[in-house]
C-alpha cells in the first residue's frame, strides 16, 4: 500500500524546512532507515531516513523547495508490517476504537496525575525574590561513554535575555563540538563555569531566571504597543514570499571561509540578493553565520531602504584563548619562539593518541598494491558516475569495499578488548580519518557491511563533506570498529598511523604513483609501468597476532587488485 512521507519537525521552533538532496528517485528501492533525503533549517541540516521499507513511487517536492512541517514530500509504495497492522486498525468498528482511544486517554490522564506527585520527590526549583524561579543548567551527556565536556563559547552573557532552544554555549568532547541550546526561556542570572572549563556531566553550569521575574525585568512597553509582541519575520515569512518577483538571477558560489546553508542561499536566490551582499550581512550564528532570521530582516530592511551594512569579518565570535602558564613564558622569555596554547579538541586528540599507545602494543605490516587496474576503472566511469551521483569518483570507496569484505572473512580484526575479553562484532562500522582545519576527526560509516559500492561512496563521501563544514553530530563520531586513514592525499608514500581506541587495527593508504614494476608472464618477464601505492596495517598485538595481521592486509590486496568493473 502506499503511504505518505511528510517533512519531519526537527525542534520545537522550527516550523519549514528546505530540501537539499533527494537520495532516491521515483523508482528506487528503499531500505528501513536507509537516508532518503538531506534537508536544511536555519539551525541545522539533517539527513533523513526512511520510516519504511519500500519503493519510491512518487516525489512530490523538489530539491531547494522550502516545506512547511508536516506537509506531503513523496510517497512510498511498502508491504511494512507496520503500515498494514496500521491500515487493518482503521478497518476495525468504531465502537472498538472508541473504546481502544478511551482506555489510552485514561492512562495518559493517570500518568498526569502521577507528574506532580513524581516531581515532587526532584529537587524544588530555587525560587527568585523578584519573582518567577531561577532554574539550574547542567552540562549535558551527549553520549553513553562521555563523562565531561570542555566549554568552548558562551553566547550569552548574565544578565542576557535566552530563548528556549536558542543557542547558549558551545562546549567539545573528545569526539566532537556541539552548540547546546537553553533548556528555558528567560534571563541568564550567572555563569558558573568559564571558558575552557572541562566539566563532568550533569554539573550545574549556568542559572537561568524563568517566568514573571525574567518579564519584569525587562523594559516596559510604550502606550500602544502590545507587550507580547513576537518578531514580525520570523512569525510572518509567507509576506516575503508571497510578493511577485522575477525570475532569480544565479547566485555565484560565495568566496572565503564563511559558511552559508542551502537554506540562506535559497532565499538569496529567490530575493535577488547578490553575492556581494550576503558577505556584508551580520550573521547572529555560529562565528558570524547568516541565519534565515538574518536573512529575512535584511530582505525587509531593504524593501524598505534601509542602507546595507558594513562588510562584518568572517569570524566575529572570537573564542577566549587560555594563557600559557607562568613557567613556560619564563622559560622561553626573550627567545625567538611563538607559544601557542592548545585548544579543547587539539588536547583530546593528544590524550586519545597517548592513550592509545599506552593501551595497545603497536606492531606493523606493510604490502605493495597494484592500483592500475582500479585507476583505469576510474578513468573509464567517471563522467558518468559525476553525473549521476553529483560527486566525483575516486579510489576510495574501492579500499572501503575491499577493507569491508576482508573484515567479513577475518572478524577477530573487527573487535576491541574490555578487560580479559574479545567483543568480536559482527557489524562493521568504518571509522574515517579526515584532516579538518581544526585538526583530525574520525566519522563514522555504519553498517558498512549493508552497503554496495556506491551506497559506500555516497556515505563516504557525506561525511568527509560535514566533517569539513562542522556539521557532523554525536552519533556520526561514534561506535566504529575498524579505521582507515589515507596520509596519500598528501603525497606520502608511506605512514604508520596510532590505532584508534577501542579498535584493534587501522588501515593505513599512502599516495598511488606510477612505478617501473617488474611483471611476470607466461611468455617471460618484463617491465611495465604501473599505479602502485603502500598499505600499513597497525594492529593490537593483545590479540591480533602477526599471521592474522599480514593475512589480513594480503587479503585487502587481492581484492583491490580484482576488482571488477561491473560494482559501480
Amino acid at each position: 500500500m502506499k503511504v505518505d512521507i511528510k517533512m519531519p519537525k526537527l525542534g520545537e521552533s522550527i516550523t519549514e524546512g528546505t530540501i537539499v538532496k533527494w537520495w532516491k528517485k521515483p523508482g528506487d528501492h528503499i531500505n528501513k532507515d536507509e537516508t532518503l533525503l538531506e534537508i536544511s533549517t536555519d539551525k541545522v541540516d539533517s539527513e533523513i531516513p526512511s520510516p519504511y521499507e519500500g519503493e519510491i513511487v512518487e516525489i512530490l517536492k523538489e530539491e531547494n523547495d522550502t516545506v512547511e512541517v508536516d506537509s506531503v514530500i513523496a510517497r512510498i509504495e511498502t508491504e511494512s508490517k507496520e503500515v498494514v497492522e496500521a491500515g487493518d486498525e482503521s478497518d476495525q468498528p468504531k465502537e472498538t476504537k472508541k473504546e481502544e482511544k478511551s482506555e489510552k486517554e485514561e492512562a495518559q490522564a493517570k500518568e498526569k496525575e502521577e507528574e506532580p506527585q513524581k516531581a515532587g520527590k526532584k529537587k524544588t526549583p530555587q525560587p527568585s525574590t523578584n519573582g518567577g524561579t531561577v532554574m539550574d543548567v547542567k552540562m549535558p551527556k551527549l553520549g553513553e561513554s562521555i563523562t565531561e565536556g570542555t566549554i568552548v563559547k558562551w553566547w550569552k552573557q548574565p544578565g542576557d535575555q535566552v530563548e528556549k532552544d536558542e543557542t547558549l554555549l558551545e562546549i567539545s568532547t573528545d569526539k566532537v563540538d556541539s552548540e547546546i541550546p537553553s533548556p528555558f526561556k528567560g534571563k541568564l542570572t550567572e555563569i558558573l563555569a568559564q571558558e575552557n572549563d572541562v566539566v563532568e556531566v550533569d554539573s550545574v553550569i549556568a542559572k537561568i531566571q524563568t517566568g514573571a521575574g525574567a518579564a519584569a525585568q525587562k523594559e516596559a512597553p510604550k502606550d500602544g504597543e502590545v507587550s507580547e509582541a513576537a518578531p514580525e519575520v520570523e512569525e510572518q515569512p509567507a509576506e516575503v514570499k508571497e510578493e511577485p518577483s522575477p525570475e532569480p538571477k544565479k547566485l555565484e558560489e560565495p568566496k572565503g571561509k564563511r559558511f552559508y546553508s542551502p537554506l540562506v542561499l535559497s532565499i538569496a536566490r529567490k530575493e535577488d540578493v547578490s553575492t556581494e551582499e550576503l558577505q556584508q550581512i551580520s550573521g547572529s550564528g555560529l562565528e558570524g553565520r547568516v541565519t534565515k532570521k538574518d536573512m529575512l530582516k535584511y530582505v525587509e530592511e531593504k524593501k524598505k531602504g534601509v542602507a546595507a551594512p558594513e562588510a562584518v569579518p568572517e569570524h566575529p565570535g572570537a573564542r577566549r584563548e587560555e594563557k600559557p602558564s607562568r613557567e613556560v613564558l619564563e622559560k622561553w622569555q626573550d627567545q625567538r619562539t611563538e607559544i601557542i596554547t592548545m585548544d579543547a579538541i587539539r588536547k583530546k586528540i593528544a590524550d586519545h593518541m597517548v592513550k592509545s599507545k599506552a593501551t595497545s602494543p603497536h606492531v606493523y605490516g606493510v604490502a605493495e598494491c597494484d592500483f592500475n587496474h582500479i585507476m583505469n576503472i576510474v578513468k573509464n566511469n567517471k563522467s558518468e558516475f559525476e553525473r549521476r551521483e553529483g560527486f566525483k569518483l575516486t579510489f576510495n570507496p574501492f579500499i572501503l569495499q575491499a577493507t569491508v569484505k576482508t573484515l567479513m572473512d577475518f572478524p577477530r580484526v573487527n573487535s576491541s578488548v574490555e578487560g580479559d575479553n574479545i567483543i568480536e562484532k559482527h557489524f562493521i562500522n568504518l571509522g574515517l580519518a579526515v584532516a579538518t582545519d581544526r585538526g583530525l576527526i574520525v566519522p563514522v560509516l555504519k553498517k558498512a557491511e549493508e552497503k554496495n559500492f556506491v551506497g559506500l561512496a555516497r556515505a563516504a563521501y557525506d561525511l568527509a563533506i560535514r566533517a569539513r563544514n562542522r556539521k557532523l553530530d554525536l552519533e556520526d563520531v561514534q561506535g566504529s570498529t575498524f579505521s582507515i586513514t589515507n596520509y596519500g592525499v598528501f603525497g606520502n608514500i608511506m605512514g604508520f598511523p596510532i590505532i584508534n581506541q577501542p579498535n584493534v587495527a587501522i588501515l593505513g593508504v599512502g599516495a598511488i604513483k606510477k612505478r617501473p614494476v617488474v611483471m611476470e608472464t607466461e611468455q617471460g618477464d618484463y617491465i611495465g609501468i604501473r599505479s602502485q601505492g603502500i598499505l600499513t596495517l597497525s594492529y593490537d598485538h593483545r590479540i591480533v597476532d602477526g599471521e592474522l595481521g599480514d593475512k589480513f592486509l594480503q587479503r585487502v590486496v587481492y581484492y583491490i587488485e580484482n576488482t571488477t568493473e561491473d560494482i559501480i
